[in-house]
């Protein structure tokens, strides 16, 4: 299937050998192609080509991972997650960026979104934008935020009513699951693969974790939340329906929008945790990788710093909401929190971890394993891929 969706968007270069491909997501405000002609009209011999692509990132991530194993050249910029980093680059898909950045523009980058473009010591990945879950509650209803995760279901408890829940978090069979189970994993004190490469999900943090996610249905947050993503959870929160809301940084000037129920009534912290745990956040992100069977290396690489220069990243938040990995242009109200982001494990196999771990988590919170079962599962299965 992925490979036909990726047929599907194929795309043919025009008659100039020079010019560049990128493949992103819909660009629903323009902002994109506002900035790339900019570029194009200081850059006519090697003009950028904004390749819209679907809305999911898997079956983006799919797109690429066909052109490169077609040695393909398509798509000179690579437009990265920052789970995608570790399995191009081991595959040498991607070319080394390493020495081309510029001292000023190193030290102003967030050091987690630079090491989340790096792999084995190189750098891959010029990081844009930065992303991290929190949780947003009602200031109307909510007088003192939760700290740990008792105080959030006696919160979500007292204030949900017959036409509003209590908690929406993002629980469909996709990589936002994986998200939502770490960030409740770590605040337990747990943690899913170890940097040398451990698996270390048969622990009774993660046990309790999964378990919270299970005893949260039907209790504080709607049966439906197995089949949510992002922007339902989002939707149901801004029209005032949820009393607090797992999501990512981008919500935040949504839910403060003129046709926002909730404007002036929000607020965010960082996720809650057990008692003597820790805060903890998923590092999200993306930034710009160059292909490494690209021609025009130089040319992306020209563009690359346009599009991850101050002005433009800038814009890209005022327009799109999307916050600059550069400290210096991360909003002040933010800075806490995307400094405490963690990444998910760097291996090269992280999809086939990904795709195990979601999975067995569905399985539990739809009642068809024990969550004990699901745990078992996931780290058997993730132990083979890993060769543990």
């Amino acid at each position: 299937m992925s490979i036909l969706l990726a047929a599907s968007f194929r795309v043919h270069r025009s008659g100039s050998r020079s010019e560049l491909l990128v493949l992103i997501e819909p660009d629903g405000t323009g902002v994109f192609r506002e900035i790339i002609g900019r570029f194009n009209n200081a850059h006519p011999q090697t003009p950028v080509r904004l390749v819209e692509g679907p809305p999911s990132t898997d079956a983006r991530e799919d797109m690429y991972s066909t052109a490169f194993l077609a040695g393909s050249s398509a798509y000179d910029v690579v437009y990265c997650d920052v789970i995608w980093i570790p399995k191009f680059a081991a595959a040498g898909w991607l070319l080394d960026l390493t020495g081309r950045l510029s001292g000023a523009d190193a030290n102003d980058f967030l050091p987690a979104d630079l090491e989340a473009g790096s792999y084995k010591g190189r750098l891959y990945r010029i990081p844009a934008f930065t992303d991290a879950g929190l949780l947003y509650y009602r200031t109307d209803l909510v007088q003192r935020p939760p700290e740990t995760y008792q105080d959030l279901v006696a919160a979500a408890s007292r204030f949900q009513s017959a036409d509003r829940v209590g908690y929406v978090w993002q629980g469909k069979q996709y990589e936002g699951l994986v998200t939502n189970y770490l960030e409740v994993l770590w605040g337990h004190g747990g943690d899913w693969i170890s940097p040398d490469r451990r698996v270390l999900l048969d622990s009774p943090e993660a046990l309790e974790a999964l378990r919270f996610m299970k005893s949260s249905i039907d209790t504080i947050s709607p049966r439906g939340v197995s089949t949510y993503t992002e922007e339902e959870t989002r939707n149901l929160f801004q029209n005032g329906r949820s009393v607090f809301m797992r999501n990512w940084l981008y919500a935040w000037p949504l839910l403060n929008s003129s046709d926002s129920d909730v404007k002036g009534r929000v607020a965010f912290i960082p996720m809650p945790h057990v008692s003597g745990g820790m805060r903890a956040a998923t590092l999200g992100g993306w930034g710009f990788a160059i292909s490494r069977l690209s021609p025009h290396a130089d040319a992306a690489w020209e563009f690359i710093q346009f599009a991850t220069g101050p002005e433009q990243l800038q814009e890209l938040y005022s327009k799109a909401g999307r916050i600059p990995a550069r400290k210096s242009l991360v909003p002040d109200y933010f800075q806490q929190i995307v400094k405490n982001a963690r990444a998910r494990p760097r291996i090269p196999e992280y999809a086939q971890a990904s795709d195990i771990l979601q999975r067995w988590l569905s399985a539990a919170l739809a009642d068809i394993v024990t969550p004990e079962d699901a745990l078992r599962n996931a780290v058997r299965e993730t132990r083979a891929v890993l060769g543990e």
